[in-house]
C-alpha cells in the first residue's frame, strides 16, 4: 500500500492534489493500492471534485496543514494501522523534524521544487527542467531514509507527472466543434483552477480594448475555484470571439488543438511544452521563480513577469499583448516555437514515480 500525503485549498489551490491523483492513477495501473491523507475537509471537498469516490482510499487527520509537525503521531499510527510501505509528501509545510518521526515507520518519498531544506528521505523528486542545478547531489549524498536506505535523486522533467491524456491520443466529441474553422488561429487561456491573482478578468478587457480580441477565436478557461465565475462567464460570452470552458477534465485536448496559449505559471507550462504549445505565461507566487526561469529560455515560451502584486497587472497584460500581437503578424514564429518545446518532457513522469514508490525500479 502506497500512501500519500497532500493538501488543497484556496490559499495553496489544487495543484498539489492533483499531481498526486495523477501519481495514485499510475500506481493503481501498476496493480498496487494508494490511501491519501489529507489535513482537513477543505482539501477533502477538493480532491472529490476531482476523483471518483470509490478510486482510492482518504483519511482525513483534522489537523492543521500549516503545522504538520502537530500531525506527525496521528499520522504515524494510520500508516502503522494501514499497513503503508511508502509514503508520498507534496506539501511546502514539511520540517525536517517531521520526517524524522515518519521515516521510523516506512520509506518515503517527497516532492520538492525549492531546496530550502535537506531531508532524512528515500527519494527526493524535483521534476522541474532546473533541477540539477540546485545542488541536490551535493546536499543529499549522506541523507539516508527509512531502514537507512540512501536517499535517491529522482530529478529532470522525465519525472513531470503528467496526465495520461498528455501522451496518448486524445479525442474530445464535446470540444471538437470549436476548432473546426482552421483558418483562425486559435489561443487557449488558462490561468489555473483558482485564478490567483486574478488576471481573467483584466484579460477579457485586453480581448475587448484590443484590435487583437477579433484576431483570434480565445478559448477562455474558467476554473472551477474562481470567485467569481458568474460575471466572467458573462463577460467572456458576450465577446462573440470567446469560447468559454468550464469544468476542463481534458486540458491535453484544447491544448493540442490551439495555436498559442496564455498561461499562468506551474505545472500548465509542463503540459504546454508537452504539447509543444508556444505560450506567454505570468507568475503569481515567490515558489515560481525557478519555474518561470526555466520556461522563459526555452524559445518556445515568453515570460510576461510577475502579477503578484496589483500594480504589475498592466505591465504583464502589455507583454501578453505585444506578444500575441507579434505571432499572430508572423504565424511561421509559432511553428518554430513550437518545434522548440519538442522532446523537453513525454509526461510519462507519474509512470516513472509510480514504479518508484513501489519498488519496481
Amino acid at each position: 500500500m502506497i500512501g500519500i500525503r497532500a493538501d488543497a485549498n484556496s490559499i495553496i489551490a489544487t495543484g498539489h492534489v492533483m499531481r498526486c491523483i495523477t501519481i495514485a492513477k499510475a500506481i493503481r495501473e501498476l496493480g498496487e493500492k494508494a490511501t491519501f491523507f489529507f489535513a482537513d475537509q477543505e482539501s477533502l471537498r477538493l480532491y472529490q471534485n476531482n476523483a471518483s469516490s470509490d478510486e482510492f482510499d482518504v483519511v482525513v487527520l483534522d489537523s492543521d496543514w500549516r503545522d504538520m509537525d502537530g500531525e506527525a503521531d496521528k499520522l504515524k499510527t494510520e500508516l502503522r494501522n494501514r499497513n503503508i510501505q511508502t509514503l508520498l509528501v507534496d506539501s511546502y509545510s514539511v520540517t525536517r523534524d517531521y520526517f524524522e518521526k515518519l521515516r521510523s515507520v516506512c520509506r518515503i518519498a517527497y516532492m520538492d521544487d525549492l531546496h530550502k531544506d535537506e531531508y532524512p528521505v528515500n527519494f527526493l523528486i524535483n521534476y522541474s527542467g532546473y533541477s540539477n542545478e540546485m545542488g541536490y547531489e551535493e546536499a543529499y549524498k549522506e541523507l539516508k531514509g527509512f531502514n537507512d536506505e540512501k536517499t535517491r535523486l529522482c530529478l529532470g522533467l522525465q519525472y513531470a507527472p503528467l496526465r495520461e491524456q498528455f501522451y496518448k491520443l486524445v479525442i474530445d466529441t464535446d470540444n471538437e466543434k470549436y476548432f473546426e474553422d482552421k483558418n483562425r488561429l486559435h489561443v487557449l487561456v488558462s490561468t489555473g483552477g483558482a485564478d490567483m491573482c486574478g488576471m481573467l478578468l483584466p484579460i477579457l478587457d485586453m480581448l475587448e480594448n484590443s484590435p487583437l480580441g477579433s484576431r483570434a477565436l480565445w478559448h477562455i478557461v474558467v476554473g472551477d475555484y474562481v470567485d467569481n465565475p458568474d460575471e466572467i462567464i458573462g463577460r467572456a460570452e458576450a465577446n462573440p470571439n470567446v469560447v468559454v470552458h468550464r469544468s476542463v477534465r481534458n486540458m491535453a485536448y484544447l491544448m493540442k488543438n490551439s495555436n498559442a496559449a496564455v498561461m499562468a505559471g506551474g505545472t500548465m507550462l509542463t503540459e504546454c511544452a508537452a504539447c509543444g504549445l508556444p505560450t506567454v505565461f505570468y507568475q503569481v507566487a515567490d515558489n515560481q521563480k525557478y519555474n518561470v526561469q526555466y520556461w522563459g529560455k526555452t524559445e518556445g515560451m515568453v515570460f510576461a513577469g510577475d502579477v503578484s502584486k496589483e500594480t504589475a497587472k498592466p505591465g504583464v497584460i502589455g507583454v501578453i499583448e505585444q506578444s500575441l500581437m507579434d505571432w499572430l503578424d508572423e504565424p511561421q514564429k509559432l511553428l518554430t516555437m513550437s518545434h522548440n518545446l519538442q522532446g523537453i518532457t513525454d509526461g510519462k513522469g507519474a509512470i516513472r514515480i509510480a514504479k518508484a514508490l513501489i519498488g519496481e525500479v
